[in-house]
């Protein structure tokens, strides 16, 4: 690979290939004209892409992309230094850091660090809005003022609300995936945490008896199994995603890293979750017909990243008048646990969480007049000896 001078930091080379956990992956090409990707990459289909000012152009061959990326490079550096046009390869000495090389910068470190695409893939929407709302050039410019602009500018290219999206907590996590960003090029405590914006959580109620019954009612095949499968082990939409056959061991559902799906569980949280006899048995069944190692995969057979999709298709299709997603079945699950008398620390271990306290708010909203509670409370007190 030709040895380019350091105005290319503006216009970098890319290769666009496919992994074996995701459809596409675009990963830097290194000085050795090699792609930056893990050894269990493979290549699916490929082009090559230049990423001047977060755009991607497309080339056929490396070399058709390397000329083009010189070119571009010999024109930056001539539109810096009139009536001179360099013939060969110029090292443009810069200590600074373009605002565009730096979201680059920190994105592949990320991604490094192990970071779920998902979650990359949303600090790169939030980067990109607030290099489109930023008009400093250069990261050591950026102050107070710039945050303060992103902010209204957030504010006037709101999206559209979605019916139970939370759009407050949307944009109050696009400031911080800021800060946080900034933070790592030593641009610290721009805002005072009374500046940051408020926001209220969003309230996930259990679905009571009468919502699981219709849509046990309607429900058949594969939405059946689905909703067997994530009120019987409460997992994350993720956890079931890059589920595998292999992952079960008697009753007890295996929650581990999958590095040959380039996924690992929230923040590496393993566990190991006690599930009933009669999924484990549902599970045994649908693998002798699977083709698949996956418990849900597509029709790549590869995970299946629409599991919300297809049970809100199924929702839908039946007329329910009440909202269904796959974390209000995680709520569900550990709410019919507690109601049950499972102590919390056990629901804490079941469901992954950290911190009890997390475990204890996830469960704030159960109503503790119920029969089931009160009756558990009862047996559960103290009655002393009476003094003849």
């Amino acid at each position: 690979m030709p040895v380019l001078s350091k105005m290319s930091r503006q216009a970098k080379l890319y290769q666009r290939l496919r992994t074996k956990g995701y459809p596409w992956v675009v990963c830097e090409i290194g000085k050795n004209g090699k792609p930056k990707v893990s050894p269990n990459a493979f290549q699916f289909g490929v082009r090559y892409t230049l990423d001047g000012q977060r755009k991607l152009d497309s080339f056929k061959t490396l070399n058709e992309a390397e000329a083009a990326l010189r070119e571009r490079d010999v024109r930056l550096y001539a539109s810096k230094n009139a009536g001179y046009f360099p013939t060969t390869a110029t090292t443009v000495p810069t200590t600074r850091i373009l605002l565009a090389d730096a979201v680059e910068q920190y994105l592949s470190d990320k991604a490094a660090e192990g970071k779920d695409h998902k979650t990359i893939s949303a600090y790169r929407f939030a980067l990109d809005q607030f290099t489109a709302s930023c008009s400093k050039k250069f990261i050591d410019e950026i102050g107070k003022q710039d945050l303060k602009n992103f902010m209204g500018w957030l504010r006037l290219h709101a999206v559209p609300n979605r019916s139970n999206a939370n759009p407050g907590q949307t944009y109050k996590n696009k400031v911080l995936y800021v800060v946080i960003f900034l933070k790592a090029f030593g641009r610290e405590k721009l805002l005072k945490k009374s500046e940051y914006p408020p926001c209220t959580s969003k309230i996930v109620s259990a679905h009571p008896d009468e919502e699981l019954a219709f849509l046990y009612l309607h429900a058949m095949g594969d939405v059946r199994f689905l909703l067997d499968y994530f009120l019987g082990s409460a997992v994350r939409n993720g956890e079931a995603t890059h589920a595998e056959y292999s992952d079960l061991k008697g009753c007890v559902l295996e929650i581990k890293r999958k590095p040959h799906l380039n996924w690992h569980p929230k923040k590496h949280h393993c566990r190991n979750i006690r599930i009933p006899a009669a999924l484990a048995q549902a599970i045994r069944e649908r693998q002798k017909t699977a083709t698949s190692t996956l418990i849900f995969p597509n029709g790549d057979g590869l995970p299946n990243q629409h599991l919300l999709r297809d049970l809100q298709e199924f929702a839908k299709s039946i007329g329910a008048t009440f909202h269904v997603e796959l974390h209000k079945l995680r709520k569900t699950a550990a709410t019919r646990w507690a109601l049950a008398g499972m102590p919390m620390h056990g629901i804490q271990k079941l469901l992954g969480h950290k911190n009890l306290e997390t475990t204890m708010a996830y469960l704030a909203d159960i109503d503790l007049t119920t029969g089931q509670i009160e009756n558990t409370v009862e047996a559960a007190s103290f009655n002393p000896p009476v003094k003849s």
